[in-house]
């Protein structure tokens, strides 16, 4: 279009406004003002049982040893994961909504513990000669927290499919570690500990493999389930500035854990001495898996909402005399209200005030600003049209203003309005934008020329006349 700009000369740029005024009319389609709320939401949960119970007595082991031990061993699990991201609603097309996790902001932990208690019994001939029997439990057998060098993982939620980092692994292999040492000659026979001892030893190994992934997130409008890293489910307007809702994950635990123990004894007599594992002992514990139930997150979204009349009438207007409003948009939201306006011939706003291309008139919340309006009839008689403000509002993305005015050759005086300016006057009341209007000039066809009059050079005492005549 600027190529085509140059080419003219300017007595050609009225017939030019027309067309680029004329290019726009309210039934052109386009889609509203693209709009962003976020709630933050945190989920938590913790596990303290192993999903199964695991207390285990291994009985007197290895039958007929010359030294037994019957070890009972109970099992105890902690697990537990939370999740941070926020809730993201977007519009248009529709409202919907999708779930973000921050960048690492999940954690999945466990922590193992283990009790034992121990017994040991014996029925030993000595190399030396003697004979010694006896049962008596183990003392000081300790309670043990098994764990990885990092007992909890990072990951980035909400592990639903999709996920890269589903699911949140933790594997570990501890062992096999000394839980326990004792001399029994230092309780059996302590006279003779200096010639001889008899070592009781339980290494402990075991294996960790903990899996947790997201199964979905359910959201109270309407039951609708997400189960796909950021899938969306579907937002009903309320016509509200502001909407509550709840959401609950879901997400599932497995995990396998497989324990050994294994004892062993040790003689030594004088400079003699001999030792034996006694046996190994795997404890049978069943693979869990279990369903997590998260509880509901409350989520709480804020908009932008705008009023405005849904009319602006200019009233009785001389041809060759604009008249410009100020129209009054309201926002009554609790966000930062954006929109552009848009009318055709022989209505006017300023052309930037349409163009995708520059920022969009932005109003606080709350906070009100005006847009001037011009009308600037080309002959007389009644006229009508529309001032189409497309807004990043949720429940009205796209607002339709009635406008009107009569238009007449004779003299109608000064205009009075309260919402009438002129001049100067237009733009030193709304100095957030600096708006312009869609003027003739006069004894032309009309237009919006200040983009005009700036790529064709046509200077500025020119613009600064047009000003100074309402334009």
């Amino acid at each position: 279009m600027r190529g085509v700009l140059r080419s003219h000369r300017a007595g050609a740029l009225p017939a030019l406004a027309l067309v680029l005024v004329a290019a726009w009319s309210p039934t052109s389609a386009r889609a509203a003002i693209p709009g962003l709320a976020e709630s933050p939401v945190h989920w938590e949960h913790e596990q303290d049982f192993c999903g199964v119970g695991v207390d285990w007595d291994t009985g007197w082991v290895p039958g007929g040893s010359p030294v037994q031990v019957r070890i009972h061993f109970e099992l105890g699990c902690e697990f537990a994961a939370q999740l941070d991201g926020k809730g993201v609603m977007v519009w248009p097309p529709s409202m919907s909504l999708y779930f973000q996790g921050d960048p690492r902001g999940g954690e999945f932990s466990q922590n193992i513990g283990i009790n034992f208690g121990a017994d040991i019994r014996w029925d030993i001939d000595l190399p030396i000669g003697g004979h010694f029997e006896g049962e008596m439990p183990i003392p000081f057998v300790p309670r043990i927290d098994v764990g990885c060098l990092d007992r909890s993982t990072p990951f980035t939620p909400f592990l639903l499919s999709g996920n890269p980092d589903r699911p949140a692994t933790l594997l570990c292999t501890v062992g096999p570690i000394l839980v326990f040492e004792y001399d029994l000659l230092d309780l059996i026979l302590p006279s003779i500990t200096g010639l001889a001892s008899a070592w009781i030893r339980i290494y402990l190994t075991v294996d960790l493999h903990s899996y947790l992934q997201g199964s979905k997130i359910v959201v109270s409008e309407h039951e609708q389930e997400i189960t796909e890293e950021y899938g969306r489910a579907t937002v009903y307007p309320r016509g509200a500035p502001a909407m509550d809702m709840t959401a609950q994950y879901f997400a599932d635990l497995s995990h396998q854990i497989i324990v050994t123990v294994s004892p062993q004894v040790e003689f030594e007599i004088l400079t003699f001495d001999f030792g034996f594992d006694i046996v190994n002992v795997n404890i049978p514990i069943p693979a869990m898996d279990d369903q997590w139930v998260f509880d509901p997150a409350e989520l709480s979204f804020y908009f932008p909402d705008i009023s405005n009349s849904p009319e602006l009438d200019f009233g009785r207007t001389q041809v060759g005399r604009p008249r410009l409003k100020r129209f009054a948009v309201e926002n009554v939201g609790f966000d930062e209200l954006k929109l552009y306006a848009r009318s055709a011939l022989p209505f006017g706003v300023d052309a930037r005030l349409g163009d995708p291309s520059e920022e969009p008139l932005s109003i606080p919340a709350p906070g009100m600003d005006d847009i001037i309006v011009s009308f600037d009839p080309g002959g007389e008689g009644n006229a009508s049209g529309i001032l189409r403000l497309e807004t990043n509002d949720p429940d009205e993305p796209w607002v339709d203003v009635r406008l009107l005015g009569e238009a007449t050759f004779e003299d109608v005086g000064e205009y009075t309005d309260p919402d009438d300016c002129e001049g100067e006057e237009c733009f030193d009341h709304n100095p957030g934008y600096a708006t312009t209007c869609g003027c003739r000039v006069p004894g032309e066809g009309g237009g919006t020329l200040w983009p005009l009059a700036g790529l064709l050079g046509l200077g500025w005492g020119i613009a600064r006349r047009w000003r100074r005549r309402g334009c």
